[in-house]
């Protein structure tokens, strides 16, 4: 390959290399909507980083969390900061996305949360 065609290759893998390395934004969370099956979710968002973990529950609901590695907005111009992603959490039951945001977003709200039993 000659110098020249090297000199243009480089910086155009390099830019190529950290589009790839730096992901999506959490602003892409705005093309969720509750009630989203999986497959819109896979469509809007695309693969989870992770799937978190899932149950059957006393009421035999099947809840299942999916982890997505995404930068905060304000941080997409941030140099020092251009690479860092934090983990948000989708939350589904029987298949439809009932809630989501940034990991422990609602630890404290678990606390507030109580059964009802109707007699």
């Amino acid at each position: 390959m000659s110098k020249l065609k090297l000199v243009l290759f480089v910086p155009l893998a390099l830019l190529l290399l950290e589009a790839c390395v730096t992901g999506r934004s959490s602003s892409e969370l705005i093309k969720l909507r509750l009630d989203m099956s999986k497959d819109q979710v896979l469509t809007a968002l695309g693969e989870p980083s992770a799937a978190r973990g899932s149950i059957r529950n006393k009421y035999d609901q099947v809840i299942e969390v999916w982890e997505y590695q995404l930068r905060k907005p304000e941080e997409d111009n941030d140099m020092y900061m251009h690479n860092a992603k934090y983990p948000y959490w989708l939350y589904f039951c029987n298949g439809k996305l009932v809630q989501w945001g940034a990991a422990g977003d609602w630890r404290r709200e678990v606390d507030k949360i109580y059964e009802m039993r109707f007699r």
